[in-house]
């Protein structure tokens, strides 16, 4: 009798061992039995983004570099979302009457694949699938960020022309990213499971750009101080990384 129970209870303990919860990449840490929570809300109070340390992902801008208007990036991507965090410097300019943002992004993560090149140093194979573009500020007043999305054409030749490009495709926004911000800092969401050039790779390709008072770049992260090799402080794009 003692040889059965001691079977039973063999098996209770597979069993158990068997059905235990996996946290596979759940950011929370404690698995499905937790429901999880965004770190960061998007309603441009940002006292939030410190509880993240070291986890976050600081860009700053180089002080010699050509585009000098956007001030610091901060990203942080976990399973369901990717947040990004801009500080703008104007103080190049007596009055500011626009500011278009831009975040391209090489969503697959396959510099084989993709196309615009922008202020930013990405080889003889520039590989951006997707193109944000909004306003933050319009006639000289904040503005809700309502932005044009458009998808890179597989079909197009990289060294087609660069900006703007009538060969974007459009798609809907449907929320895939929301900001919210005012003046020199605004926070952004990124939406993985709503990425809509396919699947959203774990780490991948994000740069941020900004047209102030006029359509050419005055400011783009990540950069580099301009050289005689590299007279426009050209950087690559930041690899944004994964915390699980």
């Amino acid at each position: 009798m003692k040889k059965v129970f001691l079977m039973m209870a063999v098996a209770a303990m597979a069993l158990v061992a068997c059905n235990k919860p996996d946290n596979g990449d759940d950011p929370s840490g404690e698995g499905e039995n937790k429901e999880y929570a965004a770190p960061i809300k998007i309603d441009g109070d940002f006292a939030d983004w410190a509880a993240l340390g070291d986890k976050v992902q600081v860009v700053k801008c180089a002080p010699a570099s050509s585009n000098l208007d956007l001030k610091l990036m901060k990203v942080y991507g976990d399973k369901y979302y990717v947040f990004v965090y801009l500080e703008f410097d104007y103080s190049a300019y007596e009055a500011v009457t626009s500011n278009y943002l831009n975040f391209i992004i090489n969503g697959d993560n396959d510099k084989a694949t993709g196309g615009y090149k922008g202020p930013f140093d990405q080889g003889e194979t520039p590989c951006v699938d997707l193109l944000i573009q909004g306003a933050v500020i319009a006639d000289g007043v904040d503005c809700e960020f309502d932005p044009y999305v458009g998808l890179w054409p597989d079909t197009m030749a990289a060294n087609s022309p660069d900006w703007p490009s009538p060969s974007w495709t459009e798609v809907e926004n449907n929320n895939f990213i929301i900001g919210k911000g005012s003046k020199k800092a605004w926070e952004f969401q990124i939406t993985r499971e709503l990425y809509p050039a396919g699947k959203l790779a774990k780490e991948f390709g994000l740069g941020a750009l900004c047209t102030v008072n006029g359509w050419d770049a005055t400011g783009a992260l990540p950069n580099a101080d301009a050289t005689e090799t590299n007279p426009a402080g050209e950087a690559d794009l930041l690899t944004v990384k994964y915390n699980k």
